[in-house]
């Protein structure tokens, strides 16, 4: 019907339209407009031990949008994707599967590995460089070492850590924003201008009191 077909034009060009806007570079894609287009990807207490498995989950909103063609309706952009509460060890695995699963996967903003069992964070994050909002609460990472890991994501604003044995260690706020000076919230809290300052700071007086040491060792 002439109904049915003007619909489906429609859906072709506002396929084509975000397809455009996903191969801009970065810093030039809207990440706003991008996130009107699919709701989050939501495989939230699945009881996944690894994240290959979701490829045999259904996810709790949405689809598996990426074996979707243009003959059965545009492929939407995911740019939002859930794994919280699950039991997640490792990462290592996320690009194949984020690629097995939504039609780009370079446009993906926001990942919730939130309340895991991860001990370590996979370089393998880097590779998603349109990454703005990182949860990572509720986990088992024990070394701030990890931290320095994200600073390779040049647009993430917004970090979650709290709830990992890290919280606990000395300086833990101070060095993260010292590492990622680039970040708007960390553990739900915003980052003040004066916050940057006092980490900054605190990291010119570790690095002093580091190369005292180093010379008080050099000098017995």
């Amino acid at each position: 019907s002439k109904q049915w077909y003007q619909r489906r034009v429609r859906e072709i060009q506002t396929f084509q339209h975000y397809f455009i806007q996903i191969n801009l570079s970065p810093g030039e894609m809207s990440i706003k407009t991008l996130n009107t287009v699919a709701p989050p990807l939501d495989f939230s207490f699945k009881n996944l031990a690894t994240l290959s498995d979701s490829l045999e989950e259904e996810p709790r909103k949405g689809t598996k949008l990426k074996n979707m063609t243009l003959q059965e309706g545009y492929t939407e952009l995911v740019t939002a994707v859930r794994y919280n509460n699950n039991s997640l060890s490792e990462l290592g695995d996320l690009s194949p599967t984020m690629s097995a699963l939504v039609f780009q996967p370079s446009a993906i903003s926001w990942l919730d590995f939130s309340f895991n069992e991860l001990t370590t964070l996979d370089k393998v994050l880097l590779e998603f460089g349109n990454l703005t909002t990182l949860y990572l609460h509720g986990n088992h990472i024990c070394s701030l070492a990890e931290v320095k890991k994200l600073s390779g994501l040049p647009l993430l604003r917004t970090l979650t850590l709290h709830g990992n044995p890290i919280e606990n260690q000395e300086g833990y706020r101070h060095f993260v924003l010292s590492t990622l000076p680039s970040l708007k919230q960390l553990d739900f809290s915003s980052v003040t201008k004066q916050n940057q300052r006092d980490a900054e700071n605190w990291k010119k007086l570790c690095s002093k009191k580091m190369k005292l040491g180093k010379k008080k060792k050099a000098a017995e």
